[in-house]
């Protein structure tokens, strides 16, 4: 691979902070309970532990006796916490520490720690109290930054759109009115084609005023991509209106079959090898691969949950493709009494239902009422795990994109390509 190519993110670490995320957000302290704690990874334990410390003896002032409990409940889970590590990972470490109200009452509060080993790093050492968990930072790793402008020039059409994530967007079309060039002789031929000259110079300059407007504000833009039919983009690109910061960050110019937003489409494909750092483009990209061995009958695809599952117990799985809107978890069951053990795959709307529903079953072998669910997990999780086990690429698709669409109406949201061909 080359040295250029920027490190594929961890798409299972990102799923698992977004889950983590739809959590806490439902999570909320009756009074400044609630502890956040964001380490940047050059950040000595030491120094984290000395401010907790030091928020423990200003914490003594808190008057009500029950918040002050709390929270000095919130900071000593995390100073126990912190006594297990070491060294603050790559990425930096996110804590969080709370008095979760199990009903409506005072007092009856409960403590709960989650942490987090974020999908990107911590740049600053934050240390929050709130009655709700200070989540934005997190969201806000989450959020897809690198972005790409596309313009598509044509003479009569042209489009403004970007890239990022797993979104393209269009958000300007033009439409220049400029006519075809005039057929009679003379004089008045010559001046029709002067009038048409500045009437498409005026054209482009529309255009770059908008560009203008619309992506020097972007900090996160990476660079911008021109296409269009015949002369028109280059017309366009010499004419200088264009800002030159956005100048200097045309990586192409490349010709197109097409103007207008038809061409973006086409853009977007031609510059794919570019912008390999763009989930839209790596989702597509590998569900391509999948389809084309799906179409040449390799052997080399497969989908399905038994399938699948099968494949990565044998470490047959190259690259694990799963569905960000799978909504499949599997719940395992266990007799206390005889220790019979059961596994049961339901969608998540179920769950609540389920659970209810197994309080009032009995164990299928001692038939006790012993039986009760001993963890839950979704199954992108469980297949992620193990494919991480045996070093599977996992790749988890939005349906954002045509293919990812595809992927869960038609693949039921589980595929992979294989390293080899096993015979099921």
């Amino acid at each position: 691979m080359s040295s250029d190519v920027k490190k594929k993110p961890n798409d299972l670490k990102v799923y698992k902070t977004k889950q983590l995320l739809e959590n806490l957000r439902s999570k909320r302290g009756f009074h400044t309970e609630l502890v956040s704690l964001y380490i940047p990874h050059d950040r000595k334990i030491s120094d984290v532990t000395n401010h907790l410390k030091n928020e423990i003896s200003e914490s003594q002032n808190i008057k009500s006796k029950l918040t002050r409990k709390n929270v000095l409940d919130s900071i000593s889970s995390l100073l126990g916490q912190l006594k297990n590590i070491s060294k603050v990972p790559e990425n930096g470490l996110v804590m969080f520490s709370g008095a979760i109200p199990q009903s409506n009452t005072p007092g009856t509060e409960k403590n709960e720690m989650y942490i987090v080993e974020p999908p990107d790093r911590v740049v600053t050492f934050r240390y929050h109290c709130a009655s709700e968990f200070l989540l934005w930072p997190l969201e806000e790793m989450l959020t897809p930054k690198e972005t790409y402008g596309l313009l598509v020039i044509g003479r009569k059409e042209s489009a403004v759109g970007y890239i990022k994530g797993n979104k393209v967007e269009i958000i300007r079309e033009f439409t220049s009115g400029i006519h075809g060039k005039h057929r009679a002789g003379g004089q008045s031929q010559k001046r029709y084609e002067r009038l048409i000259e500045e009437g498409e110079k005026l054209f482009y300059r529309r255009i770059s005023y908008t560009v203008n407007e619309l992506f020097l504000p972007m900090e996160d833009l990476q660079g911008i991509f021109i296409g269009g039919p015949g002369q028109s983009k280059e017309k366009f690109v010499s004419d200088e209106s264009l800002d030159y910061r956005l100048r200097e960050k045309i990586l192409d110019v490349v010709d197109l079959g097409y103007g207008g937003t038809e061409g973006i489409r086409v853009l977007i494909e031609k510059v794919k090898d570019q912008m390999k750092d763009v989930k839209y483009i790596r989702e597509k990209q590998v569900m391509q691969r999948f389809m084309k061995e799906i179409s040449i009958d390799s052997g080399l695809a497969s989908y399905g949950l038994e399938a699948i599952q099968r494949a990565l117990n044998y470490g047959a799985v190259d690259t694990l493709i799963l569905s960000e809107k799978l909504d499949l978890y599997k719940i395992k069951l266990e007799c206390s009494n005889c220790e019979f053990t059961e596994s049961r795959t339901i969608k998540e709307k179920d769950l609540n239902r389920v659970k209810a529903r197994i309080q009032d079953e009995s164990c299928p072998k001692c038939s006790s009422n012993a039986f009760n669910i001993v963890e839950e997990i979704s199954i992108i999780e469980e297949l992620g795990e193990t494919a991480e086990a045996t070093g599977t690429s996992i790749d988890i698709i939005s349906t954002e994109i045509e293919e990812g669409e595809m992927l869960y109406s038609t693949f039921g949201g589980i595929a992979a390509i294989l390293r080899y061909k096993i015979d099921y």
